[in-house]
């Protein structure tokens, strides 16, 4: 009975239900902060000191210097951790040298950081009440010291400008934007000037410790202007409907004097705006006022649960949503379905209070099924508050579609009501009678306001050619002006058109597996992306830019994800599949305390067992290149006039090679060969054959393979002849990784990653050669004491004192590796935290005499030292 119990809580594991887990058989291990040369040294992939073979630069849409191509294997620092004491960094930097870290990405240090979870501490400014332009000198002499660190140890950084520096009253600056100025960062003037002023002061200042300026350091590998910051994103999701003054007024003479030179005259601007909206038709949702019986029958009205405890259902003239349990990210739903057609406008409007609960925001779109719920014109979030509030959205729908639904999702728990919803074809648009841009009167076109589709078609351009001329002349600012030498980025790809993007030297995204909410009453999916069949790959792949340098500067599984191990290897392995020129993990650490036992935050791996201990691999895989890039190149072609369309229509920036406008090929093409979109509209459309169908999808290299022939039980793999990896769910099966058979035995997950790593590149022992092989094998890791609380929807929390403490924990898999060696020939040796030997493990032999290694949680380690001495 025990056993089936057991088998039962690790099913249910591997579905994304969270496991009711112990600390029985877990002992503490964090890698060490200091630590000799040995075997989980990756140090010697770096070439120290940075910049020794020249100044990063590009060619050929990828990064190189004097010797070659270069790859950013990186991580980032974010706010106060830019700022260790001088002992701090110099142990710092040898750390992530030692896990072959070769760029370090500079982030969020332009003002004070802090969480609910963290207390703010100051970034590099003062913190003054009479300016936010005043650099601290004690926070400036230690940033200048870490960078010197890293450079002495080959390790480049990637400078962020601007990422939450707010100007305020402080400087004369009146309220009214969003929050860090976004977006009204990229129009106004005055907002620039001091973006400039910041740029000039911290790039020109000489770092004493090196004796060269930021400008022309060559550790400075690059520069990025704006983290996921966009005029675009902003207006989107309403942003510059709320702009206060004097912002909205200069917006507004900006977008008039666009008029003028477009168009010469308000006349003719007019003349070019005649077809106006259709007026609004007649009603087609006739129950909309909820005064008679509505509930869902799973034709017209669909209640989609998601694993929530929801019901829905008319009750006293409005339809109310009662929600007792939290599903999935986007659950529960609520749908109406309605028909539209390609081309006309319609009017969705609705009215909507909170009567219980907490308060938060709720998704409403208009979307299709069809296509993985794309919008078809509306697609925004609202927050419910206790009074009705109303709502209208115009839109030109993107397709036809018979069966298209209104949305209303991410309901948190808590009651909720709706009122008054309508659907009409038609609308009101702006009354532009005896307005006129020579007198700056054309009103800016607002988020969720009907305009003349070519009034909106100019306003959707100008906001294009605003933003691109903000992040072409702040790039040239910088490199033409201040002589700045490093490749310069604008911002994320999905806030900014990738176009728009592609004007800079390369482009960035970020990602993240299972984000939690962030927020006092946070939950995060605890789910394996090894079962989602490419997971967050398949979008990083497809959205790249052809032609331009590509990185990926965040990407993280967030603590507490019991399946954190899998995600870097994966991150890594595909970016050199697909010939990224950086990744980076997010974030390294996220406070000035450099040293903690226990994971302090979501995102800070500083005390992530589970994902340090593959480190070493990781670097393997991307830096030294173990994972080959593909031959093969399959790339979508998106001219703007198509991508122009996509983004008046279905009001969405971020576009990937299976849109429509990119021909929809296969998103899984990403986990078989490279793909990227040609912005350019110059390569002709590609005709690449989706993977066949089936469980398993490998890489046109033979080195990547994806499997998920057991439902809930996937597994991943690299093969190649001096990386071996396995994470997923071994169900009983053993796995010959090109001559190293990995066998996974039972875990408290039912789910492990295993990792093999030639240190010096000389195989696995086969024909005879020599190797140091470091294994790292990993299951459950968490903060010693951690207790978690299962939610609906396979999401998981540990809040308050729930959250643990140091140090952390893991369990020891067990798991028997053979080698393709004999057995006489090869020894092997449990390590401790510092990667020396702790205790001999024995070493068997099989039927055919090569070398089995039996390793388990009696060695109280995730690390061991495989020696394979040659023959010859």
């Amino acid at each position: 009975m025990m056993h089936q119990a057991k088998l039962m809580a690790v099913a249910a594991c591997a579905a994304g239900m969270a496991l009711a887990v112990t600390e029985d058989g877990m002992f503490p291990f964090v890698p060490s902060y200091d630590a000799p040369d040995n075997v989980v040294n990756m140090s010697h992939l770096l070439e120290a000191p940075a910049g020794k073979d020249g100044r990063i630069r590009v060619k050929d849409g990828h990064f190189v210097n004097d010797k070659g191509r270069v790859r950013l294997h990186a991580t980032n620092l974010t706010g106060p951790a830019n700022f260790p004491t001088h002992a701090e960094a110099e142990r710092l930097a040898a750390r992530l040298a030692r896990f072959g870290i070769n760029c370090v990405r500079l982030h969020y240090f332009d003002s004070s950081y802090g969480t609910f979870m963290l207390p703010a501490e100051q970034g590099i400014l003062t913190e003054d009440f009479r300016t936010r332009r005043q650099f601290d000198a004690e926070r400036r002499d230690r940033q200048d010291y870490l960078v010197a660190q890293f450079k002495m140890r080959g390790i480049y950084v990637n400078v962020n400008l601007h990422v939450a520096r707010t100007l305020d009253a402080r400087d004369g600056f009146a309220p009214g934007t969003p929050w860090a100025n976004k977006g009204a960062d990229q129009f106004d003037p005055r907002i620039i000037e001091m973006e400039k002023e910041y740029a000039r002061e911290l790039l020109s200042h000489v770092n004493p410790y090196t004796g060269m300026s930021y400008l022309k350091d060559p550790v400075v590998a690059v520069v990025e202007l704006n983290n996921e910051d966009a005029l675009w994103r902003v207006y989107l999701k309403g942003g510059i409907d709320r702009l206060g003054e004097p912002y909205a007024t200069v917006l507004r003479n900006q977008w008039n004097d666009w008029l003028l030179k477009k168009y010469g005259s308000g006349a003719r601007m007019l003349e070019a705006w005649r077809r106006q909206m259709r007026p609004l038709g007649g009603e087609m949702i006739a129950e909309g006022a909820f005064d008679r019986a509505v509930a869902p029958d799973g034709k017209t009205w669909v209640l989609d649960k998601g694993g929530a405890g929801a019901k829905v259902g008319a009750v006293d003239g409005a339809l109310r949503v009662t929600v007792t349990k939290k599903g999935g990210e986007l659950f529960p739903k609520v749908y109406r379905r309605v028909a539209v057609q390609k081309d006309e406008p319609y009017t969705v409007s609705f009215r909507i209070r909170r009567k219980s609960g907490a308060a938060g925001e709720v998704g409403f779109a208009v979307a299709d099924r069809r296509r993985g719920w794309a919008s078809l014109g509306v697609l925004t979030r609202i927050e419910p508050t206790a009074d009705w509030t109303e709502h209208a959205f115009t839109f030109y729908a993107a397709d036809t579609v018979p069966n298209a639904e209104i949305q209303f999702t991410r309901f948190g728990v808590g009651v909720y009501e709706i009122d008054d919803l309508s659907f009409r074809t038609g609308g009101k648009s702006l009354d532009m009678a005896g307005l006129s841009p020579e007198k700056g009167e054309i009103p800016v076109v607002a988020s969720k306001v009907a305009a003349a589709p070519q009034m909106t078609r100019d306003f959707f351009q100008f906001l294009v050619d605003t933003e691109r001329a903000y992040w072409t002349g702040m790039r040239d600012y910088l490199q033409k002006e201040l002589g700045l030498e490093a490749p310069v980025s604008g911002t994320q790809l999905g806030y900014s058109p990738p176009h728009v993007q592609a004007d800079l030297d390369y482009v960035d995204k970020h990602a993240y597996w299972c984000h939690p909410s962030v927020n006092s009453n946070w939950t995060i999916r605890n789910k394996a992306m090894v079962n989602a069949r490419g997971g967050c790959i398949l979008r990083l792949a497809g959205e790249r830019v052809a032609g331009k340098p590509y990185i990926v500067s965040e990407y993280n599984h967030p603590y507490p994800i019991f399946y954190g191990a899998e995600g870097q290897p994966m991150l890594r392995a595909y970016g050199a599949l697909q010939g990224w020129d950086g990744v980076f993990e997010y974030s390294y650490n996220n406070r000035q305390r450099a040293e903690p036992d226990f994971n302090e935050y979501f995102f800070s791996i500083v005390a992530r067992t589970d994902v340090l201990a593959h480190f070493p691999a990781c670097a393997a895989i991307y830096l030294r290149g173990d994972v080959k890039e593909s031959a093969t190149k399959v790339t979508a072609n998106l001219p703007y006039a198509e991508y122009f369309e996509h983004l008046v229509k279905q009001r969405s920036v971020p576009v990937g090679i299976d849109a429509a406008s990119c021909g929809k090929l296969s998103a899984e093409l990403a986990l078989v060969h490279q793909v990227a979109v040609d912005v350019t509209g110059q390569t002709p459309p590609a005709a690449a054959s989706a993977p066949a169908p089936g469980k398993t999808i490998t890489s046109d290299t033979g080195e990547l393979t994806w499997d998920c022939e057991i439902p809930d039980a996937g597994v991943w793999t690299v093969n190649t002849p001096n990386t071996k990896l396995f994470t997923g769910f071994p169900k009983g099966r053993a796995f010959d990784l090109g001559g190293v058979k990995v066998a996974v035995g039972e875990t408290k997950l039912g789910w492990a990653t295993v990792s093999l790593t030639s240190h010096d590149a000389t195989g696995f022992g086969e024909n005879g050669r020599p190797a140091r092989i470091l294994l790292a094998a990993t299951g459950l890791c968490h903060n010693q004491g951690a207790k978690f609380k299962d939610h609906a929807g396979g999401a998981i929390s540990c809040r308050g004192r729930a959250w643990g403490g140091g140090p952390v924990v893991a369990e020891g898999v067990p798991a028997v590796i053979t080698l393709p060696a004999p057995a006489a020939n090869v020894t092997c040796r449990a390590l401790d935290e510092r990667g020396e030997p702790k205790a001999d493990v024995p070493v068997a032999a099989d039927a055919d005499g090569h070398a089995v290694v039996a390793i388990g949680p009696a060695y109280r380690t995730v690390w061991y030292e495989i020696a394979v001495k040659g023959n010859r």
